[in-house]
């Protein structure tokens, strides 16, 4: 088994962990859990760059949209990428409001335009057919399909995504409906404590 399917292994294990360890505080609803495990998938496809563009002499490169970098000029922007995604992520399902969701709707919508712009550079040449998606050595997908899944699977949940954001960030949100039910039981337990505890008065 080739070192880089253990480094993409071993950090999906890792950062899927900690996605799910937040998903038992209970603190999201629907919504906040869509725009997580969309921004985990994103983080997924590239989990190995920023260690193996540092590493790997014969590192292909790194390309999102209309940004793309070679050899070791690859390691800090995809570790920028990978970083903002997984942060995006994780506020999305323990947050779910507040001004850390500026941080998601600058993001999604910088990547929408970058990924859509890429799709339109591609359409107005002509090239979409030559459009490929690699996985370093381990995979390639080529033609129209490797064109439409960015702009499908990303750049148009991006757009939705950033607009929740800031609905998110101006209006304070709503409380999840798992922290109100943690919220209202908290007070419940408090009530029946009063009304069963022993109180004296002269």
């Amino acid at each position: 088994m080739s070192i880089w399917l253990w480094v993409i292994a071993v950090s999906l294990t890792l950062y899927w962990s900690i996605f799910f360890y937040l998903l038992t505080r209970r603190r999201w609803d629907a919504p906040a859990l869509i725009v997580g495990i969309l921004h985990m998938l994103f983080a997924s496809m590239f989990v190995a760059a920023p260690i193996r563009s540092f590493f790997d002499p014969n590192y292909i490169g790194f390309e999102v949209g209309l940004v793309r970098f070679e050899g070791r000029w690859a390691t800090l922007p995809s570790a920028v990428f990978l970083s903002w995604a997984l942060a995006a992520a994780w506020i999305a399902v323990s947050y779910g409001k507040g001004r850390w969701m500026k941080l998601i709707a600058v993001g999604d919508i910088l990547f929408a335009l970058n990924l859509g712009g890429g799709f339109l550079l591609d359409y107005v040449r002509g090239d979409l057919a030559a459009s490929k998606i690699q996985g370093g050595e381990f995979f390639t997908l080529k033609g129209t399909v490797a064109a439409l899944i960015p702009l499908l699977l990303f750049a148009l949940p991006f757009v939705a995504s950033a607009i929740w954001a800031m609905r998110r960030t101006q209006s304070g949100g709503a409380t999840p409906p798992f922290a109100q039910g943690t919220q209202e039981g908290t007070d419940s337990g408090k009530d029946t404590k009063d009304i069963n505890g022993f109180r004296y008065s002269e």
